[in-house]
């Protein structure tokens, strides 16, 4: 599958070229390189008040915060991080920058910017500042746009599978048995999907978007109040717009990968793990993408992209995942088709490569990893403020393993209701999202980062024996994995 970009990156093998300062050790030697072509550099400044500390930090919240429930934690979290981004740091870098165009951040304490080398010297030089990434993608100005279908939320009567086909990847990884026998089809889950569109319309999506209840559609306002217009299915970070579909067949992508989430069967085969959950729909950079589904409500959200040669970028995305976590969004990603172009450690990349996202492998009907499918391990030793996981041990990945495909039904385009001749671990991903969905269905206040944890302690193990970077802990397991939920939410 096409690898999507969220982030802006340098490509290859840089060196530092010079100005004075620029081997500052604040200053990420990927912007360095930038230092000597004349223009300003888009950069994110990492203050150095954070939530977290590193390595270390996420391990201990999640063990200081075990028996809290996650509606408590998204509360407590998310107040903690805007509370952190508003104590004055990022207020001495503005002051210090001057009048220039600015994201300010809260998921992490950061601002992005576009700043001369000169400036981004001067601003290294602060206590505030911690560190200095290349900058995570502008978000455009919000405008007005226009939602090009508005769609009315169906009265929705109890799902029923009826003579509806199931396929044989939904089979597989046990989940008619959970539709049947716990009546659970993801009811009450808000799924986002950071994808570059979808196609809302299809008919076995249509009945299950989000809706933000406080925004009235193409009035041209903000109604919530939430610095975006007609924000009603989701938001377009990429180009500052509320409209999220994509019809183009260089688009679909995103549209089938929704399929395996919430496909409800209208056209006669069900393709989706949990086909009531409601959909949210995102583009864009990540940083602000996290945000939104926090603030909005979003239970678990789907990345089926790949990000390479990030370097320190990697740990910037590491503490903005793990935040996001600990505020109780479950994160899940497939692992990338690069087996036979990249050399391990790189074949798992950002984000599935960051330890506490669920990164989705994938298996053939044959219980076989396909030879496009990435392998792990992955290694964060050479990360600044990490140093963790050294080769050749590594960071086990991926966690779990889904059906990548290609040969069952896919949500199709226009004029054709589904496909089945795709194939990537970008549908690996959203078989787990589906089951991630199922899980808190049934047991909504699990923390999300318990939810990784009983997938891979229920996923049906494949050689060799144990969680290896191959297919990780196994095969996953829907029925075990909403049984171990339930019982957990019991304890």
């Amino acid at each position: 599958m096409t690898i999507k970009r969220l982030v802006p990156v340098l490509m290859g093998c840089l060196s530092l070229v010079g100005v004075a300062g620029a081997s500052s050790d604040k200053i990420d030697p990927l912007v360095s390189a930038r230092f000597g072509r004349g223009n300003e550099v888009s950069v994110t400044i990492l203050c150095r008040s954070q939530l977290l500390d590193s390595p270390g930090g996420f391990a201990r919240f999640c063990a200081e915060n075990a028996a809290r429930k996650r509606s408590e934690l998204r509360t407590d979290v998310v107040g903690r991080l805007k509370a952190l981004a508003a104590n004055g740091e990022q207020e001495a870098v503005l002051k210090s920058i001057g009048d220039v165009a600015v994201d300010r951040h809260w998921i992490v304490n950061a601002l992005t910017a576009e700043l001369s080398p000169r400036t981004i010297e001067k601003i290294a030089a602060l206590d505030e500042v911690k560190y200095i990434y290349v900058g995570f993608s502008p978000v455009t100005a919000p405008g007005a746009g226009r939602i090009s279908e508005v769609i009315r939320p169906p009265k929705r009567e109890p799902f029923r599978i009826g003579d509806r086909t199931v396929p044989w990847n939904l089979k597989g990884i046990g989940v008619p048995r959970v539709w049947e026998k716990k009546d659970n089809f993801g009811d009450g889950i808000v799924v986002a999907m950071l994808e570059h569109g979808v196609d809302y319309t299809h008919p076995d999506l249509r009945n299950n978007l989000w809706v933000n209840a406080g925004e009235k559609p193409n009035n041209g306002k903000d109604d919530d109040g939430n610095g975006l217009i007609d924000d009603y299915y989701g938001y377009n970070f990429r180009t500052g717009s509320c409209e999220v579909r994509a019809t183009t067949a260089q688009q679909h992508h995103g549209t089938m990968t929704a399929g395996i989430v919430a496909g409800d069967g209208t056209g006669g085969t069900i393709t989706g793990v949990a086909p009531r959950a409601r959909l949210m729909l995102l583009s864009g950079s990540g940083v602000y993408a996290f945000q939104y589904a926090l603030e909005q409500g979003a239970d678990v959200l789907n990345m089926s992209f790949s990000i390479p040669y990030l370097g320190n970028g990697r740990g910037l995305w590491r503490l903005m995942a793990e935040h996001t976590v600990c505020a109780g969004l479950v994160l899940v990603s497939g692992c990338g088709n690069f087996q036979q172009k990249a050399e391990i450690p790189v074949q798992i990349r950002i984000p599935e490569g960051i330890p506490c996202i669920i990164g989705a492998g994938g298996v053939d009907q044959e219980m076989k990893v396909p030879s496009f499918c990435s392998l792990g391990p992955v290694e964060w030793a050479s990360v600044k403020f990490y140093g963790d996981y050294p080769l050749p041990e590594g960071l086990v990945k991926p966690d779990v393993c889904a059906f990548p495909g290609a040969g069952y039904p896919l949500l199709g385009d226009a004029g054709e209701d589904y496909i089945n001749n795709r194939r990537g671990n970008s549908f690996s991903s959203p078989h787990v999202v589906g089951v991630a969905a199922l899980m808190l269905s049934a047991a909504p206040e699990l923390p999300a980062w318990r939810i990784r944890e009983l997938l891979e302690e229920t996923a049906n193990d494949l050689p060799p024996r144990g969680k290896d970077p191959r297919t990780g802990a196994g095969l996953v397991d829907a029925w075990a994995a909403v049984s171990a939920a339930e019982a957990a939410a019991h304890r």
